[in-house]
């Protein structure tokens, strides 16, 4: 019980979290041009990333994202809530 709860209150260094990003999207790409220019994690309980992109993400694409993440942090099933956030131009 107490790794559940581990993953939950888990906070990763936002260096981290902008490789494993920078990493899938290596290996796959956004479609039409869109990319994470930056992430972080906002918040703990659960844990909270948010992405800095330059258009809309789709949501199978923030699917693959979390699902990155989830394997780089060991997080399993723990909840994780993602932000997409657009560049303000």
């Amino acid at each position: 019980m107490s790794a559940a709860i581990d993953a939950y209150q888990t906070r990763v260094p936002t260096r981290k979290v902008n490789e494993v990003i920078r990493r899938a999207q290596q290996a796959q790409p956004a479609p039409h041009g869109a990319r994470v220019l930056y992430a972080t994690q906002g918040a703990t309980d659960p844990p909270t990333f948010t992405l800095f992109a330059n258009r809309e993400l789709h949501a199978s694409y923030v699917r693959y994202l979390e699902r990155m993440l989830r394997e780089a942090f060991d997080l399993g099933a723990t909840p994780i809530k993602m932000r997409v956030r657009r560049r303000s131009d």
